[in-house]
């Protein structure tokens, strides 16, 4: 391995959730430059927030390595370093200050892209889900990073709003890498350069985004056939 790959290497997640043990990732291994733009396509379900958690250090493996290098973002637009009770404003601050990037401008910058308004200025607590997000997200596009880690889709509201983000994201993009967890094979042909499909608790790569799509789409194919299979002996 390269000193400035990134990404799984033999990489298990466990966690137990209502009294069962789910298994995320089991051995998994998928290692990348941090600029390349990895995109992985996982069905609804599959573990994705978990998934991005780890890569920006956010969980640990419960066996294996994540390899860590150069600035990964936090997964865009999210706010679970926010503190509720305090403002918009003060909590970009606060991060601004930690990452040693210049508050003022980073506060302007936010201010103007999540298109908050006066709730800019309120506490957390008062926010809806998307509007933390819209934070959230403006936070990590005006703090730059070698690699922009992404869950699930790119920005929250209206069409408008997330076409903004897309825009957003791409300009980012022309000078980083990106690790994008996503069910969306639209996105994923639109952002990526190297796509994968999360299979069996692993990622596995393929040479084009039609291979990828199409794999991708057989396991949906098959969930959607055992799902069948399921509610019929239940209705049994």
């Amino acid at each position: 391995m390269g000193d400035l790959m990134i990404g799984f290497e033999d990489c298990t997640k466990r966690f137990r959730l209502d009294n069962e043990d789910r298994v995320i990732l089991d051995e998994a291994n998928l290692l990348f430059d941090p600029k390349d733009r990895i995109c992985v396509l996982a069905a609804p379900g599959s573990g994705k927030t978990t998934i991005a958690h780890l890569l920006s250090g956010f969980g640990r493996p419960s066996a294996g390595q994540v390899h860590r290098h150069g600035r990964i973002s936090w997964p865009l637009g999210f706010s679970g370093a926010f503190h509720p009770a305090m403002t918009g404003v003060r909590n970009i601050e606060i991060i601004a200050d930690l990452a040693e990037a210049p508050r003022n401008w980073v506060s302007a910058y936010v201010a103007e892209f999540s298109e908050l308004g006066d709730d800019y200025y309120r506490p957390l607590e008062t926010y809806s889900s998307s509007m933390r997000n819209r934070l959230g997200f403006a936070l990590s596009m005006a703090i730059p990073a070698d690699t922009y880690v992404i869950d699930g889709s790119i920005g929250s509201g209206s069409p408008a709003y997330r076409a903004k983000c897309e825009v957003a994201l791409e300009q980012k993009l022309e000078d980083a890498g990106m690790f994008f967890l996503t069910h969306s094979p639209r996105l994923a042909e639109r952002f990526g350069r190297r796509f994968a499909v999360l299979r069996n608790r692993d990622f596995v790569l393929y040479d084009s985004f039609d291979a990828a799509q199409s794999a991708y789409e057989e396991d949906l194919a098959e969930q959607d056939h055992l799902q069948l299979l399921v509610e019929g002996f239940a209705s049994e």
